[in-house]
Formats: structure tokens, sequence, C-alpha cells
């Protein structure tokens, strides 16, 4: 058994040479309607890459067992933390995203779509969780021990400190 002290997983999954993201359109809260990465919660004497293997399963139907830790985030609100969350990610190859057509609904998560990293990471989009856009510019060098520091105020992301040695 590991003992967790986050209750979240999260993953992206990336293929270098079409460069582009496995996203999940949300239909319910959090971030309803925003993309976002995949995963969820933890079960119980589950360790964190077993968690987002099994998420990603369910939300995609991929059997991604190549996840790299890449750390943690945590977030808080007006000084209130709120927890965090194991990141993750795998790398796949064209093919692999090739025989993955989307846009598809998988489950009743939302729907999944392949997404460019330019449009993901374009200053005027708006429908991407506002933290993963921040995240990814740091993401695929992080470590296992990295830190992501994830402050709201307001319901309004404030700032993300990245800490590549942070925990």
């Amino acid at each position: 058994m590991t003992s967790s002290k986050y209750k979240y997983t999260w993953g992206i999954v990336y293929c270098r040479e079409t460069n582009q993201i496995l996203l999940l359109n949300r239909e319910k809260h959090p971030w309803m309607g925003r993309w976002n990465g995949v995963g969820g919660k933890l079960d119980q004497d589950e360790d964190q890459l077993t968690c987002i293997i099994r998420e990603t399963w369910e939300e995609t139907g991929l059997h991604l067992p190549q996840y790299e830790p890449r750390g943690v985030m945590t977030w808080s609100e007006n000084g209130n933390d709120l927890g965090g969350m194991y990141l993750f990610t795998a790398i796949v190859t064209k093919q692999e995203v090739e025989s993955y057509p989307t846009p598809k609904k998988f489950c009743h998560e939302g729907i999944l779509d392949w997404k460019n990293l330019d449009w993901v990471m374009h200053p005027d989009n708006s429908g991407v969780v506002d933290n993963v856009k921040v995240m990814l510019l740091n993401l695929f060098k992080a470590s296992e021990r990295s830190l992501f520091v994830t402050e709201y105020r307001d319901g309004k992301l404030a700032g993300v400190d990245y800490m590549p040695n942070g925990h």
C-alpha cells in the first residue's frame, strides 16, 4: 500500500510527432466546458501511477503504462489550502494518435479531442483550464520532485509557481 498525501491524479498525453495533446472537455463541475487533462481520484490503497493508468483507461479507453511522474500541483484560494494532485505525462506515437480518432465521447466525463499544442497555448484561447496553459510551460521537463503551486483569488487564477526541486 502506498500512502498518498493528495487525493487526485492528472495526466497529459502528448505526441511529439504531431505536437498534439489529448484533452477532455468536461461536462460537469469542476471546469465544466473547459479543456483539461485526464485523471481523477485515487481509490483506497491505490498508488498514484496505478490511479492515472486506471483513470485514463476509464475516461479514454487507452491503456498507457508509460506514464512518467512529473511532481505535484497544489492549489489554494484566497490563502486556503485546497489540496493537490499528482502529475503525469505519457508520450504516444503518431500511429497511436491516428488510431484514436477524435473528437469522441468515450464516457460520461465529456468529449475527448487531440489538440495542437499551439492552439492550447494561444493567448486568446479561453477554452482551456487556466492553470493547464501555465503548467504546460514546464510540465515535460518536470521531475517526480517538482512542485507547481497554484493560487486562485476569488475564483480567478492569480499565479502558478514552478519549483523544479520543490517537494
